[in-house]
């Protein structure tokens, strides 16, 4: 077995750099499709950060309502003013209302970074069996 699992690494490492790259480029299509297609809502803060000065990038999250279903949202210390202290928030949506995000949060690098990770797992699974 562990034969195996050093003579196939790079395989095995590509294979799953292949499944992390599609992930996220399919969380990428669904935020990219509501950035250029959904349209504006305004939901109804719940539940945010009191003080966005404590928020770290990956803190911060809120819970917002809108049609009576209930989302959590990461905020972050980007997005935290937009929600702390307030009422209501203008998001965006897609059409089934099953996704929001915060206007401007798509990030066209995120985008490419999902291919740059598939090219990267091709680029090992190819190389393995090159070495062969």
């Amino acid at each position: 077995m562990k034969n195996f699992i050093n003579k196939n690494l790079l395989l095995l490492g590509g294979i799953l750099m292949l499944f992390i790259s599609c992930m996220a480029i399919w969380g990428n299509l669904v935020d990219y499709d509501i950035y250029r297609n959904g349209f504006e809502i305004t939901a109804n803060v719940i539940e945010a950060p009191e003080n966005c000065d404590d928020i770290s990038s990956r803190g911060g999250f809120c819970k917002l309502e809108y049609n009576g279903k209930i989302y959590v949202e990461k905020a972050g210390n980007k997005f935290c003013h937009l929600v702390s202290g307030k009422n209501k928030v203008k998001m965006l949506t897609n059409k089934n209302f099953s996704e929001l995000i915060f206007p401007n949060e798509f990030n066209d690098f995120e985008f490419a970074s999902g291919f740059l990770l598939l090219a990267f797992a091709l680029f090992l699974i190819i190389k393995n069996f090159v070495k062969k």
